[in-house]
């Protein structure tokens, strides 16, 4: 007798954490802070930016750090003081298999709240939990904030034996108006998301709309 084929692992559906809102400037302040030639080194690494962001780095409170997905990479820099002593940035890629890169549209309409999703993450009583994968509570906290589709995304590609090596999000705006980026990287794939929320002012949470597109890339090894 043959055994039925067994479902496809579902990784875990965070809770929402409230997203903290702090006057400051926005990733095209950050951006014009990095020096042109760093610019043009990532652009050379991972060719034209498909998604970006730049933040304050939350170590070196004055200077920022950068992201960048392009189509032949991910870039990730943090701010450095060389051997000179000049401040520059160290530059992390994450370089692509070429052509491997895919994607898809995450849409969330009020008409459809996040409990209509739960099917995406419902498991049997006889059926194991998905496995916990290794981020931060702040981490899990945001991608709560994500429709399910964009968390199971996300986070799928890493249920099995690929770990997260390392992982970063960003967001700019304020309750009713919302830009968030966000990516998670191994050994062999990365992945990323990014898009656009909306909530009218006092509203239901589950009124909230949301538009990603979320990106997955297979890395070169």
């Amino acid at each position: 007798m043959e055994r039925a084929p067994a479902a496809p692992r579902m990784p875990t559906a965070h809770e929402a954490a409230p997203l903290g809102f702090v006057p400051s400037p926005d990733r095209y302040h950050w951006w014009a802070e990095i020096h042109d030639d760093v610019k043009a080194y990532l652009e050379r690494k991972v060719g034209p930016s498909i998604e970006w962001w730049a933040d304050l780095h939350e170590r070196e409170r004055d200077r920022p750090y950068a992201v960048v997905f392009g189509p032949q990479g991910l870039a990730v820099t943090t701010p450095r003081v060389n051997n000179q002593g000049q401040r520059t940035q160290s530059v992390r890629i994450d370089a692509f298999v070429p052509g491997s890169i895919k994607h898809a549209v995450v849409q969330q309409q009020p008409s459809r709240p996040r409990g209509g999703l739960r099917s995406l993450v419902s498991r049997g009583r006889d059926e194991p939990s998905p496995p916990a994968l290794e981020l931060t509570q702040d981490m899990r906290g945001t991608l709560g904030n994500l429709p399910l589709e964009a968390q199971q995304r996300l986070q799928t590609p890493f249920l099995g034996s690929q770990a997260i090596k390392h992982y970063r999000y960003y967001y700019y705006g304020n309750d009713e108006d919302l830009d968030l980026w966000v990516y998670l990287a191994g050994d062999r794939t990365v992945t990323f998301a990014s898009g656009h929320r909306t909530l009218p002012t006092g509203a239901d949470p589950q009124q909230v709309s949301w538009r990603l597109t979320c990106y997955q890339a297979d890395v070169a090894r």
